[in-house]
């Protein structure tokens, strides 16, 4: 381990300031862990967001005015089928594009810190 991350040095005959100290560490680092990791998808969020509030801006401009034109041609039911089946078509291309944005990221938890716990924990014994 690096020298940052190992726990302070504590009294060694007081099992108390022992377990302060490790649990201090600890904290600690699972905290930068999941904060380092969460600004790694901050752009898999910001491009999810924007996509939701375009789909949702396009829709409520333009879903009238598309069911409209294609009422000339279809019953207004059918009208109304095509024009939702073609924004769900956009909004699940969107949704895939966050997905694989997404899915190159670890995931937001601690696994690092939990692994330096238990070397830690295995290495007292």
């Amino acid at each position: 381990m690096s020298k940052s991350r190992q726990p302070e040095r504590v009294d060694e005959n007081d099992p108390v300031e022992q377990n302060i100290a490790l649990a201090r560490h600890v904290l600690d680092a699972a905290q930068r862990e999941v904060w380092s990791k969460a600004r790694r998808r901050l752009p898999a969020v910001r491009l999810a967001a924007v996509a939701g509030t375009l789909g949702v801006a396009a829709t409520a401009a333009s879903y009238r005015l598309n069911v409209l034109l294609l009422e000339k041609k279809l019953p207004p039911e059918v009208a109304a089928l095509v024009a939702t089946a073609v924004y769900g078509s956009g909004a699940g291309a969107a949704a895939v594009a966050a997905s694989r944005k997404w899915r190159g990221h670890p995931a937001p938890l601690p696994t690092d810190t939990a692994r330096q716990v238990t070397e830690i924990l295995t290495d007292r014994d």
